[in-house]
């Protein structure tokens, strides 16, 4: 019964800490000069951010970058957009798009489709202003915040911060 215990103990320590230091391996993810050429002109976008980024989120961006190549050109261009837009959000603006996503993905599959339409057809309209609308703000939509379609369920509308050039 000693024996069974003490190879059991053993086998606990070494199966830890060999996860422990895979663990650890896995964690420490690249800073931005330690990106290929590759990899930063994909990413080129986030470069500001990279620096505040966990690991957890840089693991992501890094296998996204890694699957780029293989994407359609269009899906190419779209992350391309989202990412520069995404960059140009402010920390406030950032922060009610993820409230808002939040919110969108708790509504049945129906609202979110209706909301999704809504959207475009907004993207849509500020792409092609006609001659008596006012022009775009210069501040970019929140990629992930679409207008709600209204109801209760709606989503609160996301104001800009105002320039501060």
């Amino acid at each position: 019964m000693a024996k069974a215990l003490a190879a059991l103990t053993l086998w606990l320590c070494i199966a830890l800490s060999a996860f422990a230091a895979t663990a650890a391996a896995e964690k420490k993810q690249p800073d931005w000069a330690q990106l290929t050429s590759e990899q930063q002109q994909i990413l080129a976008p986030l470069e500001s951010d990279w620096k505040n980024f966990e690991d957890r989120k840089r693991k992501k961006w890094l296998l996204l970058a890694k699957r780029y190549p293989t994407m359609k050109p269009e899906e190419q261009q779209r992350l391309q957009t989202q990412m520069k837009d995404w960059a140009k959000l402010t920390p406030e603006q950032r922060r009610i798009a993820r409230e808002n996503y939040k919110k969108l993905a708790k509504q049945p599959p129906e609202k979110r489709e209706v909301v999704k339409q809504k959207w475009q057809e907004d993207q849509t309209k500020k792409q092609a202003p006609s001659k008596s609308a006012p022009a775009a703000s210069a501040v970019p939509a929140t990629p992930a915040a679409p207008a709600g379609a209204g109801g209760d369920n709606a989503l609160p509308p996301v104001a800009p911060a105002s320039p501060t050039r």
